[in-house]
């Protein structure tokens, strides 16, 4: 008979799909995929905001609907990817002093405490997750300080503090479907969790979650986590872009920047700001015509490869340059040992990766779910990374739960919302 709590279900909310993964954790500890599910999200979500709740509580109820089936069961509780627009990030600490001279549950919680007091905010969520904190006795690093013989407790730990207008409503279309929330995950906290090997958070890597309408950021050294960022910008920026230049639909545009991509010789060349004469000449007499079906009515309906390649091309290094100048501002390149990992939706773009290597000039790859066995084909996708770490998150909070730690430590998302309202009640 299977342990209670071996059974993990998550979701992640995107812009472009809704996506539940359904896993088993077998005797011997490993992760196995029981079902999958999928749904477009047709607009109803944005920026990690919900732009519908009645067509994102369809989308969702579908998804899950498909991967209950494949894995046989029925679900009571899910934990989420969250991530979104205003979204502010923080690593915070707090130490408590140890009176008897050992770690106590209820030390641990005090530490949190302690270390978001100064992050509450009115209309905010501050969220925290059990793989987001590092704990130290006497500032030496343990794993699990419950027990430890010290004088100090420190604990560091990474928050996001999210619109409460992003997670109430994520909540309420996950609780509107009968099923309870276990937690919330900051998305590239989970894409990290799910695609970066331990030998890459040892020795220095970032991973950038490109979706459709928001990238994350995170940076790992040490097994630390140095810093976190949401940008308001994905994907979808590119197809707009295009869809702008060609006057055609967003639909055609998609099409065309996932056929054509990002050109080779472009990268190689290093062709940057203004288009160069072949390029211009290109415009008036095709050398490689690429018929288009959405054309308004008097513009071009056939225009060259080269102006296709010309604008993903751009918009794609334009993307790239602000991530290099973020970690350049805030000095943190340095830590880029093993380079970058890109992973979500918007990398499926040909030739992304070159790009990447050329812009930031470190190595980097496609970062896929790691860590989990019998991943359907469908899984194997860089668009998976979330909601594979957010699985992967999900058996590290059930150790947690029964073991005590976690309900000493706050991290359930009530025990925050208690917490903050308490505060907000007391001071504002």
């Amino acid at each position: 008979m299977r342990k209670k709590g071996e059974v993990i279900g998550a979701v992640d909310f995107g812009s472009h799909e809704v996506r539940v993964l359904i896993a088993r954790r077998d005797r011997d500890g490993s992760i196995r995929i029981a079902g999958h599910g999928v749904e477009p999200s047709r607009g109803c979500i944005s920026q990690g905001v919900i732009q519908d709740l009645t067509a994102a509580r369809a989308a969702l109820k579908r998804a899950l609907a498909s991967a209950e089936k494949e894995a046989q069961v029925t679900l009571h509780s899910l934990f989420s990817a969250i991530n979104g627009r205003n979204v502010e990030t923080f690593i915070c600490e707090g130490n408590v002093k140890l009176e008897r001279g050992v770690v106590e549950s209820a030390h641990l919680g005090e530490a949190i405490d302690i270390a978001s007091r100064d992050i509450l905010a009115p209309g905010k969520h501050v969220t925290s997750s059990i793989t987001a904190q590092e704990w130290y006795v006497d500032e030496l690093p343990v794993a699990d300080p419950i027990g430890i013989h010290g004088q100090v407790l420190k604990t560091r730990v990474h928050f996001a503090r999210i619109p409460s207008v992003i997670t109430d409503n994520l909540i309420h279309c996950i609780e509107s479907l009968g099923r309870r929330l276990e937690d919330l995950v900051f998305t590239p906290l989970a894409s990290a969790q799910g695609c970066l090997t331990r030998e890459e958070m040892e020795v220095g890597v970032g991973v950038l979650d490109m979706g459709r309408s928001t990238t994350g950021l995170a940076l790992y050294r040490n097994h630390r986590i140095l810093a976190t960022q949401c940008f308001e910008w994905g994907g979808y920026h590119i197809t707009r872009d295009l869809a702008a230049r060609l006057h055609i639909s967003f639909e055609e545009a998609d099409d065309l920047v996932m056929s054509y991509g990002i050109s080779s010789e472009r990268i190689r060349a290093g062709i940057q700001g203004e288009e160069d004469e072949d390029f211009a000449a290109g415009q008036d007499n095709p050398r490689h015509p690429v018929k288009l079906r959405s054309a308004v009515q008097g513009m071009p309906s056939i225009v060259d490869r080269q102006e296709i390649e010309y604008v993903v091309h751009e918009r794609a290094r334009e993307l790239y340059t602000k991530v290099r100048q973020y970690l350049k501002a805030r000095s943190l390149a340095v830590n880029l040992v093993s380079g970058m990992v890109l992973t979500g939706g918007a990398i499926g773009i040909k030739n992304a990766i070159d790009l990447a290597q050329t812009v930031f000039q470190v190595p980097c790859r496609v970062g896929t779910p790691e860590g989990i066995e019998g991943l359907p084909q469908a899984v194997c996708a860089p668009s998976f990374s979330a909601v594979s770490g957010v699985i992967r998150h999900g058996f590290v909070y059930r150790s947690a739960a029964e073991s005590g730690r976690l309900e000493a430590a706050n991290t359930n998302p009530s025990a925050v919302r208690r917490m903050i309202a308490w505060f907000l009640k007391t001071f504002f």
